[in-house]
């Protein structure tokens, strides 16, 4: 399968309802590292967006999956971007 790389932008706008919404973010992404889905993730150092490593068959169905993330839903990414990674290395969780 292959792996993808999905990162978000957020303005400081949306800052106050990340907050809000936070705790159900973290639980989606919980369920879908239980699942081995997303392989890793986190903030950037400067705050101003996240990444995300993720095994998926496609494009599309990152896409998809991405829409169901609680901040999603709540319009509170300004920009997603999803490009196909070829790691060299092992990932290791």
């Amino acid at each position: 399968m292959p792996v993808f790389v999905v990162e978000y932008t957020y303005s400081p706008e949306t800052s106050s309802g990340r907050d809000d919404h936070r705790t159900d973010h973290h639980a989606w992404l919980a369920e879908l590292v239980r699942r081995k889905v997303v392989l890793s993730s986190g903030p950037l150092a400067d705050h101003t967006g996240a990444q995300f490593i993720v095994d998926a068959a496609d494009e599309d169905t990152v896409t998809r999956l991405f829409t169901h993330d609680p901040f999603a839903q709540a319009n509170l990414v300004a920009k997603v971007l999803i490009g196909t990674w070829n790691p060299v290395g092992e990932i290791r969780a």
